[in-house]
């Protein structure tokens, strides 16, 4: 009994039948619809078409031009025999086939499909060796509906120990002679046309499985293209979205990992630019601004351990430092000097600032320098708010200021402030002007 009708000339696949097949009949095989051109007896070698027109047996509906068609291999149709199958626009348990041509009416005996290849067809492929694009372009789009289909690509399991899963690779496409090599681009969905977030895009390593000993996982590489000759390798970008007309541009953030639920330190994150590899090559300089301010508007300001840092350390022995621009230093609250020996000496803030404004000096008052500020090299500035006394700064207790004995006071010129720089922290040695 045919199913289907003839109309123009398409792909075809070989195709063997355990029974026979009459011309027009539709064959699903592996989840992806064919079409025999004519009898192929039971055991013969015939062909299915793949793609092409075709008016196809339909089910009492209305099938809108465009629509995605599906083959019900039961489904009852308008003028076939009820149970032998029909197009239908219900996807449900059914059998992509193509797009309809043409609005249907509900007593129209047939639809006409634009027949999908095996290539093309959506969630069509369950198995393959490759998948090559036979036009300009090769595109795989989830299903558009009410929620819109996902895309997943992933390497295979291994099922030997010990031997990895397969890799998944993203490649652009190889340029001619002097062409471009093709982009190759990770992007979230756009957002709704009148609200919505764009959807995210994320590139992370493979979570370590291991349930019986410790396993490291996946790690994350960006790396710009290998350079030939003398031309550079090739830049990597990491940028924030631009933002809509009065919106905040989108943020960049690069978070080492946290450690272990139980413990574990927290990942290192290192920035380093690329070394010199041949001769006398210069290596790379590292540049971090904030960002331009447009119009009247503010440039950004760059923050560096504004917070969870214990420590910061810029340059190292024998690298010079330079810091062209003004220094802004945190204040500290002001302490009023008091007593006349380390033990009665008004305590200054505990390592808060460096700079520390002092009250009340006059002649035989000190401040005591408090011992979180022991650490070698760090210098800190103590403020004289008498204009015509001297102020006496003791070392944090047990420790000597200029080479004098232990406790001793240091004493400032009349009306003003004192430098203090930790020599050494263990043995709680200090230098002042």
């Amino acid at each position: 009994m045919s199913q289907a009708q003839y109309i123009k000339a398409g792909r075809v696949v070989d195709y063997t039948p355990g029974s026979d097949v009459d011309a027009g009949e539709v064959v699903i095989q592996d989840g992806w619809i064919g079409i025999a051109k004519a009898n192929i007896d039971s055991g013969d070698l015939g062909e299915l078409s793949v793609a092409g027109l075709f008016d196809v047996q339909q089910n009492d509906e209305i099938i809108v031009a465009g629509a995605s068609v599906y083959w019900d291999e039961d489904g009852d149709s308008v003028s076939g025999t009820a149970g032998e199958g029909c197009a239908t626009a219900m996807a449900s348990a059914n059998t992509y086939m193509g797009k309809a041509q043409a609005l249907t009416a509900a007593t129209d005996s047939d639809v006409r499909v634009l027949l999908a290849s095996a290539e093309v067809a959506a969630a069509s492929v369950a198995t393959a060796t490759s998948i090559t694009g036979t036009a300009a372009t090769l595109p795989i789009a989830g299903l558009a509906t009410a929620q819109g289909g996902s895309v997943s690509v992933t390497g295979g399991a291994s099922s030997t120990t010990g031997l990895a899963g397969g890799a998944v690779t993203q490649v652009g496409g190889l340029a001619g002679a002097t062409g471009i090599g093709g982009a190759s681009s990770v992007i979230g969905g756009g957002g709704g046309a009148t609200s919505g977030t764009g959807g995210a895009a994320a590139v992370t390593g493979g979570a370590a499985r291991s349930a019986a000993s410790n396993a490291v996982g996946g790690a994350v590489a960006v790396t710009g293209g290998i350079g030939k000759g003398n031309l550079a390798g090739g830049a990597v970008a990491v940028t924030g979205g631009l933002a809509g007309t009065t919106g905040a541009g989108g943020a960049v953030s690069v978070t080492a990992g946290a450690g272990g639920l139980t413990s574990g330190t927290g990942g290192a994150l290192a920035i380093a630019a690329g070394a010199g590899t041949d001769g006398n090559a210069d290596g790379g300089a590292v540049t971090i601004l904030a960002g331009n301010a447009e119009g009247s508007g503010t440039d950004g300001t760059l923050g560096i351990g504004t917070s969870n840092t214990s420590a910061l350390t810029i340059g190292a022995t024998s690298i010079a430092t330079a810091i062209p621009g003004p220094i802004t230093q945190g204040i500290g609250a002001s302490t009023a000097a008091a007593g006349s020996a380390t033990g009665d000496a008004g305590a200054l803030p505990a390592a808060t600032a460096g700079i520390y404004p002092t009250t009340a000096a006059d002649d035989t008052k000190g401040v005591l320098i408090h011992a979180d500020d022991k650490v070698t090299g760090r210098m800190i500035m103590i403020g004289n708010g008498v204009s015509n006394k001297i102020l006496k700064v003791y070392p944090s207790t047990g420790g000597t200021i200029n080479g004098a004995g232990a406790n001793a006071a240091f004493s400032s010129e009349s009306g003003k402030g004192v430098i203090a720089v930790c020599l050494s922290s263990g043995s709680n040695t200090w230098l002042a002007w």
